[in-house]
């Protein structure tokens, strides 16, 4: 089955997924407007929720009956929008999922100070759960985003920007708050550490993947689809797998057009087009999405020891979802 569509996931885990909802507006209520302004403005503007999704659903995989999948969902959703409010004014992005981004709408100081907050918010939920273990798991992953982040600002425009440092930047950078919701319903759930690592090995390919997709999308969905501006990462210097692997093939005089491009940062609509044409021509997507789906079949094979069926089924959804998303 071809998925596309989040919806019949989502309706899974209806529910609790509901009730993440509320906890994720009522947790940020505070009375400095401008921050309840801002937080309300990024968590009502849509998202996927794929974090809580994840949770959620490996919850459910696990078999497991608290409650504290849904503080443990929103801790994961708030340090996401963190990163999100902190990146667009790094970026300096001007759509957010398909509205202004945070920063043009109240100021880059406000934005990023709304983005610790919600860091601190985050935490602070993580310890009411009482696991120093899930505490020590969501720790390491805002730990590994932090580092992944910086070293991706570092290599901005740069040609020289390998596979292995792409493959670094996204493993920590995205990968790692993913592989975190696997990995926190295994530990509520009481599994064995096998079972554990199995489940964080799904979730950090599952992230891999969704992030592959994502820059590939960034070349090849509309801008009304995507909610962000179509040729993004180029136009901010960010070296992605399927220009990456166009470089490693191309002549050098096609190279030098791309590096003369990225230095210049003049970026004009034709000068986009040339680069995904150049892209194109050496399949460069077609390379990512082929590495895309490898890993998604890695983070099936973890999954292979697990006997349940129905919510077994639902990991495998979430899987082709991620590979055949269009958004």
């Amino acid at each position: 089955m071809v998925l596309k569509d989040i919806d019949s996931l989502l309706a899974l885990v209806q529910d609790d997924m509901e009730h993440v909802e509320q906890m994720l507006m009522s947790c940020i209520d505070t009375p400095v407007e401008v921050l309840n302004d801002i937080c309300r403005h990024i968590l009502g503007s849509g998202g996927k929720r794929i974090r809580p999704l994840i949770l959620l659903l490996t919850a459910r995989f696990c078999g497991y009956r608290g409650s504290d999948h849904i503080p443990l969902a929103c801790v994961l959703e708030y340090i996401h929008t963190a990163t999100l409010l902190h990146d667009d004014v790094i970026d300096h992005a001007e759509m957010r999922r398909g509205s202004s981004s945070a920063h043009r709408l109240w100021g880059n100081q406000s934005t990023i100070l709304a983005g610790d907050y919600f860091f601190s918010r985050a935490f602070s939920l993580a310890v009411g759960v009482g696991n120093v273990r899930i505490l020590d798991v969501i720790a390491h992953a805002a730990q590994c985003l932090a580092e992944a982040e910086t070293f991706q600002v570092a290599k901005t425009g740069d040609p020289l920007t390998t596979e292995q440092d792409y493959f670094y930047i996204i493993e920590n950078k995205t990968a790692s708050l993913i592989e975190a919701a696997a990995r926190c319903s295994a530990i509520l759930s009481g599994q064995d550490h096998t079972r554990e690592l199995l489940l964080a090995d799904y979730g950090r390919n599952l992230g891999i993947a969704f992030q592959i997709i994502d820059d590939v999308l960034d070349y090849q969905a509309s801008e009304k689809d995507l909610g962000k501006t179509i040729g993004k990462d180029l136009q901010e210097g960010c070296m992605t797998l399927p220009l990456i692997a166009a470089l490693a093939r191309g002549s050098e005089e096609e190279k030098a057009m791309v590096v003369g491009l990225m230095n210049s940062r003049q970026w004009q609509p034709q000068d986009i087009a040339a680069v995904r044409d150049f892209i194109e021509k050496y399949q460069g997507t077609a390379y990512a999405v082929a590495c895309a789906r490898e890993r998604i079949n890695a983070g099936l094979a973890a999954l292979a020891s697990f006997d349940t069926t129905g919510p077994k089924a639902a990991l495998g959804d979430l899987a082709r979802y991620v590979m055949n998303r269009t958004s």
